[in-house]
């Protein structure tokens, strides 16, 4: 059975764009969830990321981040948090 690496990725986005960046997110396998949110930041993300033995899961995430995210347009900005432990209901 895979396991999956769970992250979460903050994005700053240009006035007016969240929506489309949030179409965008969404047509990425790994993003299971995209949430638009007030304050600093204008989006989370949940991304899944199966782990693998040649490639840790953690670069997984930050390539995913570096060659798909962030070069949607009008993303200006993001910060990447990976779970260490979750629990789910």
């Amino acid at each position: 059975m895979p396991v999956f690496q769970k992250a979460f990725v903050l994005i700053k986005v240009a006035p007016g764009h969240t929506e489309g960046v949030v179409d965008s997110l969404m047509k990425i396998p790994e993003v299971t969830e995209a949430h638009i949110i007030p304050g600093d930041w204008d989006i989370i993300t949940v991304i899944n990321s199966q782990k693998e033995v040649i490639v840790p899961s953690d670069e997984k995430v930050y390539r995913l981040v570096l060659d798909k995210i962030e070069k949607i347009k009008h993303v200006q900005d993001t910060s990447t948090m990976v779970s260490q432990f979750s629990k789910t209901k």
